[in-house]
């Protein structure tokens, strides 16, 4: 797991050696830790990092567990945090009491690496499930209600022109009626492919990436001819792994945002390289538009999570997707683009097989 975009875990135990364990634990498993030794430090910190996750003791001098638990749940910031609680014995009305404070999970000490990851996994896979939940109800709510708006007004508008004998407005009402009636049709499959990317399991190859360049291409035909631009692509491209659907599907997003936002008759320049380390393969696309900012580059590749909130120039769904696929696949995105000079936006892929995580069963 890179770190770069990884969960950040608060643990609260007032306990060196074992506060020690267990951030051992949580960093060798990829995660970002930050600690504190006791339950009025650990809420302090909390409020002003707001962890992904916290694990934290029940009994601790000062603020114990339930009291910092408590007080989580009163933090409108902080509510929906999941908690991990780590008890020193096995006491049911301790337990309801802190399943009825909203704790997520209990670990008995001594406890193994195995039922802490495990645990932290589960959890916050099940977090994302229902911030996704949330972000797909109010995208369904924002990007479908404007196409299907104009869908209803674009149908009555024909059914006008039909009684006004007007073929020519009918023709006009009938191809806006067709673009709105596409708009809705790529949200429904987007939000599909996100949904398949998350449940889908997968066995990466090694990918002969010419052919998926290919069918992507194919894929913007209309576009492409539209909009005026050029394709280049290398006469050789270099290997790495990855599963062929998804990344016909990522190259066409890339592609498709250059041929629309770079301006008319944009020169789109594909390639890809072997990274310094060896271990990842960077392939971009290369416009000649008018560029990012830093601004605009950071609203780039939010969480799918953040899209309710977060729209960046027309490209938020599908760059979230995109997102999604090249870390399901142990890879990366980003940009790099200054104003004026276009912009490249790449992802990585491993140059071996990776081993990715099975899929995770709630309890």
């Amino acid at each position: 797991m890179s770190t770069a975009h990884a969960p950040t875990i608060l643990v609260v135990e007032d306990d060196a050696a074992v506060r020690q364990t267990l951030v051992d634990m949580v960093e060798l498993n990829g995660y970002q830790v930050i600690s504190a030794e006791d339950g009025a430090t650990g809420l302090a910190l909390a409020q002003r990092e707001c962890p992904t996750l916290i694990l934290t003791d029940i009994e601790m001098p000062g603020l114990t567990g339930y009291e910092l638990l408590e007080k989580l749940r009163q933090d409108e910031s902080l509510r929906a945090t999941p908690v991990i609680m780590l008890t020193a014995k096995m006491d049911r009305a301790a337990n309801r009491r802190g399943m009825e404070l909203g704790a997520d999970d209990f670990i008995t000490k001594p406890f193994s690496e195995q039922e802490v990851i495990r645990s932290i996994r589960t959890r916050l896979e099940k977090k994302e499930l229902l911030d996704e939940l949330d972000s797909f109800a109010h995208t369904v709510a924002h990007d479908l209600k404007n196409p299907l708006a104009t869908l209803n007004g674009r149908l009555y508008l024909i059914e006008e022109a039909i009684g006004q004998g007007d073929a020519e407005l009918l023709r006009k009402q009938v191809h806006e009626a067709n673009l709105s009636a596409n708009r809705l049709a790529a949200i429904i499959n987007e939000l599909l492919l996100l949904a398949g990317v998350r449940r889908q399991r997968i066995m990466t190859e090694e990918i002969a990436m010419a052919p998926i360049v290919a069918e992507a291409v194919g894929q913007l035909g209309d576009l492409l001819t539209r909009t005026g631009a050029t394709v280049h692509q290398p006469d050789h491209w270099p290997t790495a792994f990855g599963y062929g659907p998804w990344l016909v599907h990522l190259w066409a997003n890339f592609i498709s945002n250059a041929a629309k936002y770079a301006g008319p008759a944009a020169e789109i320049s594909l390639g890809g390289e072997l990274r310094p380390d060896g271990r990842h393969t960077r392939f971009w696309v290369q416009d000649s538009g008018p560029g990012l900012d830093a601004t605009a580059q950071a609203a780039m590749f939010v969480p799918f999570t953040r899209i309710s909130t977060i729209r960046a120039n027309g490209h938020g769904l599908g760059l979230s997707i995109v997102r999604r696929i090249a870390e399901k696949l142990d890879g990366h995105v980003g940009v790099d683009s200054q104003p004026g000079r276009g912009a490249r936006f790449w992802f990585e892929l491993p140059t071996t097989r990776p081993t990715l995580p099975p899929p995770i069963l709630f309890r």
